[in-house]
């Protein structure tokens, strides 16, 4: 892509944190306004981010920054799902790329690297993703991610938030290292 960004994919350290969660805060708040009840947002919070992600960062949460320049502009998490019918399968937790640098291919190397990630442990993934962001919905769609009918409704401040499943076959990603 011309005029793409040399984007480096990493694991996160500790001093991440202030960084993910600055984007995770902004993510959240400019992106989802009008798909999510006004006061769940409004409950958002960088401090409780910045909380999360320095618990997160240090504990067990599987993370992977992109970074451009010396500046962190995404990350990606993942792990185990913890969907009853698919705990067989690995989850994208979160993947959110800094608005300002969106459309330059970092989230797509950040979901590529997180589903080599998974390919390690998992034959299959799966990522949820609000039912109206239409601009998430296609990013999945695009790089392989087919809806599997599931869906979800989350009680969150102010009303609900409805969730879609994409699903990843995982057999045909390379491994780390290959």
């Amino acid at each position: 892509m011309a005029g793409s960004p040399e984007v480096a994919v990493r694991p996160a350290v500790a001093a991440d944190a202030a960084a993910v969660a600055r984007i995770h805060h902004r993510g959240w708040t400019e992106s989802y306004r009008g798909l999510v009840p006004h006061a769940h947002l409004e409950g958002l919070s960088y401090d409780a981010c910045l909380a999360r992600w320095q618990a997160g960062i240090q504990g067990a949460t599987r993370m992977l920054v992109a970074d451009v320049g010396s500046a962190v502009v995404g990350f990606v998490t993942f792990g185990p799902s913890a969907d009853a019918d698919a705990r067989a399968a690995g989850e994208v937790w979160d993947l959110w790329v800094l608005p300002e640098e969106r459309s330059r291919g970092i989230g797509a190397a950040l979901l590529q690297a997180g589903l080599v990630e998974l390919a390690t442990s998992y034959r299959a993934g799966l990522v949820w993703v609000l039912e109206g962001n239409a601009r998430g919905r296609a990013f999945y769609e695009r790089h392989g991610g087919v809806r599997d009918g599931v869906s979800r409704t989350q009680l969150v401040a102010g009303g609900t938030m409805a969730d879609v499943r994409y699903l990843f076959d995982l057999r045909g990603v390379p491994s780390v290292g290959q």
